[in-house]
């Protein structure tokens, strides 16, 4: 099983993933292509965009209020056989 560390960024179109390995990328809400989103396994890739998606659904003026109340969390990744 591995582990990938979600944590938000100081504005709401950025995350930064820690991989297992300790690499850290960012991730932004940009829609133009990403080599990060493109590396990160699908649950973890899914775990972000629901964060954005949380993040980007209040109100403008509560979104810092929320970006400096969210902890890191983590996400399980089953290992390929």
């Amino acid at each position: 099983m591995s582990v990938y560390t979600i944590k938000h960024g100081s504005i709401a179109a950025v995350q930064y993933v820690t991989d297992p390995m300790g690499k850290t990328v960012s991730v932004t809400d940009s829609k133009e292509p990403d080599k990060a989103k493109d590396s990160l396994p699908l649950p973890v890739l899914a775990a972000v965009n629901k964060q954005f998606g949380i993040v980007f659904s209040l109100p403008y003026e509560r979104r810092q209020a929320f970006i400096d109340s969210s902890v890191p969390f983590e996400v399980f990744v089953a290992d390929e056989i």
